[in-house]
């Protein structure tokens, strides 16, 4: 029996002033009241009560164990109190992790709207698209867009992104524009990857309802959204992108859609976090409102 539970039969027995009637109030056994005051006692090493038949009487340890324990059992009910009194309304720090395109664009400019649903969350929200250590940085849930790899974290799957082919005028005119897959030799691709140096450049693409795999030169390779499409936009290379990432430089002229008949598969977005188990509510409310933020925002496809 736990160190909590025998503090609890021992203030018990001091109440009722025998062990059956505190083996009443408690409804468990006399024997386990006996036992467990005996264990309690064999533990601190000293005797605390005096038993007679019919009644049992508080040592000289007995008293002053039971003022000390009196105060431990209302500290500790006092700490629960805290939860059971809890209002149910999200409240607290909640540490968000989140690519930066997609904090900056989509949100952030909604962040107004949730905080005056719940305003006793306080947020802190990191941008980037790094692989990061949630324990040690102290974040509570990251939104990450793509195939990840097995981890202990829950993976709460909040829908799909279409995926599209782009390069921008500049290249376009250099190299020609392809209309298939085979055109596609020659080509020069911007590689993207989270962890530098990087493997070589394959895309994936669906071609009469199979995946096809082609490998392509890259002449730069980087870490991070914002300079993936930086360097789409400077010639340096086609790019295989969220389309929401692109549509501003799209509706530009900026960068223009190719391979439209080739379509890269849909990447993943989804929400992760430490456990199942007892999910805070301002996690909860966060994760509820963000999924129905992206399908508003037309960020969502079937999934």
């Amino acid at each position: 029996m736990d160190r909590i539970r025998q503090v609890q039969v021992f203030i018990q027995v001091m109440e009722s002033g025998n062990f059956t009637r505190a083996a009443e109030v408690l409804n468990i056994p006399r024997s386990t009241v006996s036992t467990t005051i005996q264990a309690l006692e064999d533990r601190l090493g000293a005797q605390l009560l005096q038993r007679t038949t019919r009644q049992v009487a508080p040592t000289h340890d007995g008293l002053q164990f039971l003022e000390a324990a009196q105060t431990l059992m209302d500290a500790f009910e006092a700490a629960e109190s805290i939860f059971r009194q809890r209002p149910q309304q999200a409240e607290g720090r909640l540490h968000v992790d989140i690519p930066s395109r997609i904090g900056r664009r989509i949100v952030i400019p909604a962040l107004p709207e949730f905080l005056k649903q719940n305003p006793r969350v306080k947020l802190e929200f990191s941008m980037n698209d790094r692989i990061i250590n949630m324990l040690t940085e102290g974040v509570d849930c990251v939104v990450r867009v793509g195939h990840l790899p097995d981890s202990e974290l829950v993976c709460k799957k909040m829908g799909e992104i279409e995926v599209i082919n782009c390069a921008s005028p500049i290249y376009l005119a250099q190299h020609g524009t392809p209309n298939s897959l085979d055109d596609m030799d020659g080509h020069i691709l911007v590689n993207y990857a989270v962890n530098l140096p990087a493997l070589a450049a394959e895309w994936e693409y669906v071609e009469d309802g199979r995946q096809r795999i082609i490998k392509m030169q890259s002449a730069i390779t980087v870490d991070n959204a914002e300079a993936y499409i930086a360097s789409a936009k400077a010639g340096l290379g086609i790019i295989q992108v969220p389309k929401f990432d692109v549509q501003d430089a799209l509706e530009s002229g900026e960068l223009i859609q190719i391979l439209d008949a080739y379509k890269a598969p849909s990447l993943p977005i989804s929400l992760l976090y430490p456990s199942r188990r007892n999910l805070p509510l301002r996690l909860r409310v966060f994760r509820s409102w963000v999924t129905e933020l992206f399908s508003e925002y037309g960020l969502l496809e079937d999934g």
